[in-house]
């Protein structure tokens, strides 16, 4: 597919030859006749090359990516005209259609409620577990503020999720628990290693969280990240491990108040989500405009009760240029984007095999 990044040894020739294209692309008015405007034409030229896109120097597809990117431009403005608490509109993912952003980056969540090979569901979607903190809820939680948050990841087309957003929860956990920094644990592995998913094609974090407390996570130094699905490598017993402890998987829907209560007197949990309209998404509260059709996972690190907007602090998976530093805000209330739906909670401890 031509929307590739340019590789590292063609960028300098590329922006080089971009700079002499310009003139060239802004002059064929005829040529563009789908991009009708010049200062539209422009406005994606710029874009192009600040994502480094390597279909600048191909006519055709730069027109048709052009057009779509229009078509993204336009929806985005309906996507914000009923509010002003959202910002929608140009991202690293403007150029993609619909279909191309569910395709690369919403179709590896596979739910377990669902899987034909989850039998046995009912024993790790359990009950629902409600912890509340002694002096109260909080107004507002930021497990970022206390440093036990790993940086951002980039999942790429990897459909991994479901891997993602366990392994970040693990991390932060330990740091909780140890009292100590988060360590960088093997997304990888759960990607090769767990049989009950199927890598970057997909995935459950109920699942994912049983096979961690089943086999543990290595650190990411020992089973580094590729963002693809290769066969499962074999680490040595020896090596030290992070492992789920024990943990609950349960829905939330309707119960909100009881997520916050465990986001504030536990720490950050995995959930799934809707992410549909995430792709024109550029920062703000998300309060409209998003459904529960589950393809998505990511991890919620926090809430924050004191605005006039209540809103869950979101940590995505696809980098840090998106969103927010690679950050999200969700309104607190009525499961928005399905949030509630799936939510895993869990606790940690070392393991070695």
């Amino acid at each position: 597919m031509e929307t590739a990044y340019c590789s590292t040894q063609s960028r300098g020739v590329l922006t080089m030859f971009a700079f002499c294209l310009v003139v060239i692309l802004l002059s064929q008015t005829d040529a563009m006749m789908h991009c009708k405007e010049k200062s539209l034409t422009q406005r994606f030229l710029d874009f192009a090359l600040e994502q480094k896109r390597a279909y600048i120097t191909n006519e055709t597809e730069f027109q048709r990516r052009c057009d779509i990117f229009q078509a993204n431009l336009a929806h985005a403005q309906v996507l914000n005209k009923p509010h002003n608490s959202t910002i929608y509109g140009v991202n690293k993912f403007a150029d993609l259609s619909s279909q191309e952003f569910q395709d690369l980056y919403l179709s590896g969540y596979k739910s377990a409620r669902w899987h034909k090979n989850a039998s046995d569901a009912s024993q790790y979607l359990g009950s629902q577990m409600v912890v509340l903190p002694p002096d109260g809820l909080p107004q507002r939680v930021d497990w970022r503020d206390k440093k036990v948050v790993t940086p951002i990841r980039d999942q790429k087309a990897c459909g991994a999720c479901w891997a993602f957003s366990v392994v970040e929860t693990m991390e932060s956990m330990y740091a909780i628990q140890y009292n100590t920094t988060p360590p960088s644990l093997s997304v990888q592995e759960l990607i090769d290693c767990d049989d009950n998913n199927k890598g970057c094609e997909g995935g459950d974090i109920c699942l994912a969280t049983r096979w961690a407390q089943a086999n543990g996570v290595v650190s990411e130094s020992k089973y580094p990240l590729t963002d693809h699905t290769d066969s499962c490598k074999k680490v040595p017993a020896s090596v030290p491990r992070v492992a789920v402890d024990s943990y609950n998987c349960t829905s939330y829907t309707g119960k909100e108040k009881s997520m916050l209560a465990l986001l504030a007197s536990r720490g950050p949990i995995a959930v799934a989500v809707d992410a549909s309209t995430w792709h024109n998404y550029v920062s703000g509260i998300i309060q409209f405009h998003c459904s529960n059709l589950i393809n998505h996972a990511v991890q919620i690190v926090g809430y924050d009760l004191t605005g006039e907007i209540p809103y869950y602090i979101v940590r995505n998976s696809w980098g840090s240029d998106f969103g927010d530093h690679g950050y999200l805000y969700i309104k607190i209330g009525d499961n928005l984007c399905g949030l509630a739906d799936e939510v895993s909670s869990l606790l940690v401890k070392e393991k070695t095999r």
